[in-house]
């Protein structure tokens, strides 16, 4: 692909941009120093909204799940330095085509360059925290842009960079969103929250009927927590939030009680029939099926229990076929908020963490 739009802020750079380096099987580390300062809202298709997560908060520790495709698709843990004004931060991108073997054989400077603005999670050099997380859109007549025409724009799915750069409490967080026009991306269905914090305060943040409504908030998984108690109808994650909830204890003990605890929500259960209860918002997507349809009608769906028989499959023998659809858990993040550590671990290989520092 040729942007040339970020190309030319490139083109007089003496040296060549650092290529990542690759610390496991999908994935890769990389420290940053120049990118695009703005927004660069016309490359919004490099990345997608089109995933799952779970997030949860509990002193000073923070983590969260990325679910998304089974693929060949690497993960980023990106490092940015304090520059011009600009908070140091550190967090796990991902840009949407980058496999392994394409990473390996270099990115380029226009591919760099838009790295830092495909974050997912991260965390700054003030102890601001945030990710973003997909909701159904439909559900809750969410817009494209929120209620802001006429100030800057950014796209929802570049405000964790933004807020990262930019912001260090909750506070700046909230008049940084209300300084600017975030628009939404309404890609299949799904449109974008953001669970931001600092060592005091955790919110969960939605764009539901022309506003941006936060509500203080430690467990966000994929439906709208600012219209709790009541669920919408396509509601995606409710089991997950009750298990998060359940045990949300074991994420104060430490870095490893929290790991922990986003170990119990690894998206690999929504295949396993013998979980208990059965996650069947998982199965929302795409379909017709609703928080009042029976289980019994999800279970004995052909297309469902052919994912459950593909999901053993794959989890036995290592091989899918990426028209198979399977979902897994693609990274978990865990944070020490306040030594700015981040534990990463990539397609549940819960054998393995790898672990960086800001």
């Amino acid at each position: 692909m040729a942007f040339a739009t970020l190309a030319t802020l490139f083109a007089c750079q003496e040296n060549k941009l650092p290529q990542p380096t690759k610390i496991a099987p999908y994935l890769f580390e990389i420290d940053m120093d120049d990118y695009a300062t703005e927004a660069p809202n016309h490359l919004v298709g490099e990345a997608t909204s089109d995933f799952g997560c779970s997030a949860v908060r509990n002193g000073n520790y923070y983590g969260r799940n990325l679910d998304f495709f089974v693929s060949e698709i690497s993960e980023f843990v990106v490092r940015t330095s304090a520059k011009d004004g600009r908070h140091a931060s550190i967090g796990v991108a991902r840009l949407n085509h980058m496999t392994d073997a394409e990473v390996e054989a270099g990115l380029t400077e226009d591919e760099l360059a838009i790295l830092p603005w495909g974050m997912f999670d991260g965390i700054n050099d003030a102890g601001l925290f945030c990710n973003m997380n997909v909701t159904p859109a439909g559900d809750a007549g969410i817009p494209h842009t929120s209620p802001n025409p006429g100030k800057p724009e950014i796209n929802c799915v570049f405000l964790i960079r933004s807020l990262l750069d930019n912001c260090a409490s909750v506070e700046e967080a909230i008049e940084f969103v209300n300084s600017h026009n975030i628009t939404g991306m309404n890609a299949g269905g799904w449109d974008l929250h953001f669970m931001i914090g600092d060592p005091d305060r955790t919110i969960v943040l939605e764009f539901i009927d022309n506003k941006a409504v936060m509500k203080d908030q430690v467990i966000m998984t994929n439906f709208f927590v600012n219209l709790l108690p009541e669920y919408t109808p396509h509601a995606d994650g409710i089991e997950r939030y009750d298990i998060l909830k359940e045990n949300y204890d074991e994420g104060a003990e430490s870095m490893q009680g929290m790991y922990n605890l986003l170990k119990r929500v690894r998206f690999s259960k929504a295949y396993d029939l013998q979980t208990e209860p059965f996650w069947k918002s998982e199965f929302y997507e795409g379909s017709s099926y609703t928080i009042d349809t029976p289980l019994e009608e999800i279970l004995a769906d052909e297309n469902n229990q052919k994912a459950f028989a593909n999901f053993k499959r794959f989890k036995e023998t290592g091989e899918y076929e990426p028209e198979m659809g399977l979902w897994h858990t693609t990274h978990n993040s865990t944070y020490d908020i306040a030594g700015k550590v981040l534990w990463v671990t990539v397609h549940e290989d819960y054998d393995h963490h790898y672990e960086f520092s800001l």
